[in-house]
């Protein structure tokens, strides 16, 4: 259903969409603003005809649409028009143009004029929703990079998958979130995060924790591997006979670097590097308990919890027991291991050998292989929860029909 008139603002007389505005100057691409409108449920008075001209007519300083379109065909001086649409809409709000020369130049023109988006005529109800959905998508990336978050992964027990847990959950927040993510592997001598992702270790990660003094941008970028464009990974593989000391100092100084950057940080801590790093369970946003569904489990937790107790942590603990499944040996119910941590599990991820075989074996994450299966929408929950990722409020194309059957609860959500 389209906003009613309450998404309207009005500055002598002249009414502008809040969310969208659209002018253009052609039918066609009428049909297809009219169409996406429809789709993302703003205001039917959220198309214009008039092209940029109206735009400028319309839009005043303090009255502008978070998004316009502006169609710059039927202009006589484009450029100029687009600078003054620029001023009147501010900072805080969207210009895309829209416009007939499908060259890279022009692109280049627009954006350095003001615009954040060139598009191309013929206009596409694809290419448009994609547009207007993607200043969402970029808009939570910006804030996560403001606010950046941190998040520590520590597994109680061994082999109970919370390096596939912290592999995962970076993965998903830097490809389906597209959140700018650092994943920190701090076993430095057997962190097996870069094999999963079936990248090259970085070979500075060590000198950067040793002489967190030279820790800057340009060091940084040597000891960091990139998988995609929003996921830079950190880990290393020392030799064994090797000792090394991982301060607290150079574990903080690391992340105030990669923080500049990455607005989502998780880090992969080892069980015994906590005697070490209290600072770092103290000022995570988000620390992530991961066990087994087992008597040991229940007692692990509880003396971590306990033990986190005396340093003042500011954010929260989430309880997760993953690799549960009827064939698990040693396994209690979940209502025991409740009970024994007298509180709810917070996420339960289950068995599933198969999936994991593949990801290990194709250096690929879960949601790659098969977003489908049960793990990978509990991964999904779990990593919304931490990152604060909320998927855009705007409907698809055909989810608009009223009375139409409510979707199921996705598996493994939050209690």
């Amino acid at each position: 259903m389209a906003k009613s008139a309450s998404n309207l603002s009005t500055l002598f007389g002249t009414q502008v969409c809040e969310d969208f505005m659209a002018f253009v100057d052609d039918e066609e691409t009428l049909g297809v603003s009219r169409e996406v409108c429809k789709a993302l449920d703003f205001s039917n008075d959220a198309t214009q005809n008039g092209g940029i001209a109206e735009a400028l007519n319309r839009i005043e300083p303090g009255n502008t649409p978070r998004i316009v379109l502006a169609d710059i065909s039927q202009s006589s001086d484009p450029d100029g028009d687009i600078v003054r649409l620029v001023r009147k809409m501010g900072q805080n709000n969207t210009l895309i143009v829209l416009g007939t020369s499908n060259d890279v130049g022009e692109f280049r023109k627009m954006i350095a004029l003001g615009a954040k988006d060139y598009l191309v005529k013929p206009l596409s109800v694809e290419v448009l929703r994609d547009a207007v959905e993607n200043v969402d998508r970029q808009s939570l990336a910006l804030q996560a990079a403001q606010n950046g978050r941190l998040t520590v992964i520590v597994g109680v027990r061994g082999g109970v998958g919370a390096t596939t847990i912290a592999t995962n959950m970076a993965w998903i927040m830097a490809n389906e979130e597209e959140m700018p993510t650092a994943l920190l592997d701090l076993d430095l001598h057997f962190g097996t995060t870069t094999l999963s992702l079936d990248i090259e270790t970085g070979g500075g990660f060590r000198e950067a924790l040793e002489n967190p003094h030279r820790l800057d941008k340009l060091f940084l970028d040597s000891a960091i591997v990139k998988d995609g464009e929003r996921l830079a990974v950190l880990g290393t593989e020392e030799p064994i006979d090797e000792m090394l000391e991982v301060n607290e100092d150079s574990i903080d100084a690391l992340i105030g670097e990669i923080s500049q950057d990455y607005g989502q940080l998780v880090v992969d801590l080892p069980r015994h590097m906590l005697p070490t790093q209290g600072a770092l369970m103290a000022s995570a946003d988000t620390v992530i308990l991961v066990s087994d569904q087992s008597l040991a489990g229940i007692r692990d937790i509880n003396r971590i919890t306990q033990a986190m107790t005396s340093l003042s942590t500011k954010g929260r603990i989430l309880k997760v027991v993953s690799r549960v499944g009827s064939d698990r040996a040693a396994q209690v119910s979940k209502a025991d291991f409740e009970r024994g941590l007298n509180e709810k599990i917070d996420y339960v991820i289950p068995e599933d050998a198969k999936t994991l075989t593949v990801c290990a074996n194709a250096g690929k994450a879960i949601c790659e292989v098969s977003g489908k299966v049960n793990i990978a929408k509990v991964m999904r929950a779990l990593s919304a929860d931490v990152s604060g990722y909320v998927k855009p409020r705007k409907k698809g194309l055909f989810t608009l029909v009223q009375g139409g059957k409510k979707k199921k609860k996705e598996v493994g959500s939050k209690k």
